[in-house]
């Protein structure tokens, strides 16, 4: 592990740091613009879709993945049980479900940070 506590100017000690992961404390984060994410925040969102034109749970985010042109939100499949609780959803093998869902405006239309929540026009079906 290397310790940086300045910019790296030198374009020899940028290229050793090549494939080191990099850990910015999160005090040192520019302000996101409006409209804009930081991924690690959309994280342990719940991502609600639409089922008959109602929110429906689809499931939590897991991980944000870059396919070159978008965002891809991967979500584990949750359906909130009869008290409300959320519970994951197995596979036939007992595997957790996934949904990947697109983070592009026409698909996710609402991001609210401080509820952990993402409301979506993404069919949920279970």
């Amino acid at each position: 592990m290397v310790a940086l506590l300045e910019t790296v100017s030198d374009r020899d000690v940028a290229e050793s740091l090549k494939g080191h992961t990099v850990w910015v404390p999160r005090s040192d984060f520019p302000p996101s613009e409006e409209d804009e994410y930081y991924w690690v925040d959309l994280i342990g969102c719940r991502l609600y879709g639409e089922r008959d034109g109602q929110p429906l749970l689809i499931g939590l985010v897991q991980e944000v993945l870059d396919n070159g042109a978008h965002a891809i939100l991967r979500v584990e499949r949750y359906a909130d049980d009869a008290s409300g609780i959320p519970r994951l959803l197995l596979g036939p093998k007992g595997k957790p479900l996934e949904e990947l869902v697109p983070f592009v405006s026409a698909h996710v239309h609402t991001v609210d940070l401080a509820n952990k929540r993402l409301d979506s026009n993404w069919p949920a079906s279970y």
